[in-house]
């Protein structure tokens, strides 16, 4: 019986890495049975042109503790027991990079399900001037449906620890 080369199954493994698809995504079930999946995500914003508030992130802050920062075009996954959570995208702690008002929601969440939370960043073009992009955003954070969320969430990637 011969033994195959360690560089062939090395390239073999990266070649399958490189055919897989980037842009699919697969909710993953909750470790701890009876719990929920939320996931947060945010995904690029839609305008044309310059992205608003690229380059800033707010702390998410579940029942009070930190899950992570969420930067633009990423998501985060938290694992929950069912019942109420809130949610929190805010500034005013000592890491995050972000100005506007917080945004929160809560989650009646059941055991079992995966939910995902939108924070949705776009300008808001109708009250923009030529020249002037300033404290003019949309700014949501707001439940969204699977079937629609799966195409948004698959674009972003996952948040890095900072």
């Amino acid at each position: 019986m011969r033994t195959i080369a360690p560089w062939l199954v090395t390239t073999a493994i990266l070649l399958l890495s490189a055919c897989a698809n980037s842009d699919y995504f697969e909710a993953a079930p909750a470790a701890q049975a009876g719990n929920a999946m939320v996931y947060i995500y945010r995904p690029a914003a839609s305008n044309p042109g310059k992205k608003p508030l690229r380059t800033s992130y707010p702390e998410i802050l579940v029942d009070g503790q930190s899950a992570g920062f969420l930067k633009y075009n990423q998501h985060i996954a938290v694992e929950l027991p069912p019942g109420k959570h809130e949610f929190l995208a805010t500034g005013l702690t000592r890491e995050a990079r972000w100005e506007p008002e917080d945004r929160n929601y809560t989650l009646n969440l059941e055991g079992g399900k995966t939910y995902y939370l939108r924070l949705r960043v776009e300008f808001n073009t109708d009250k923009m001037t030529i020249g002037s992009f300033r404290d003019q955003y949309i700014i949501h954070l707001h439940p969204m449906d699977e079937s629609e969320a799966i195409y948004q969430i698959r674009e972003t990637n996952p948040a890095t620890e900072s």
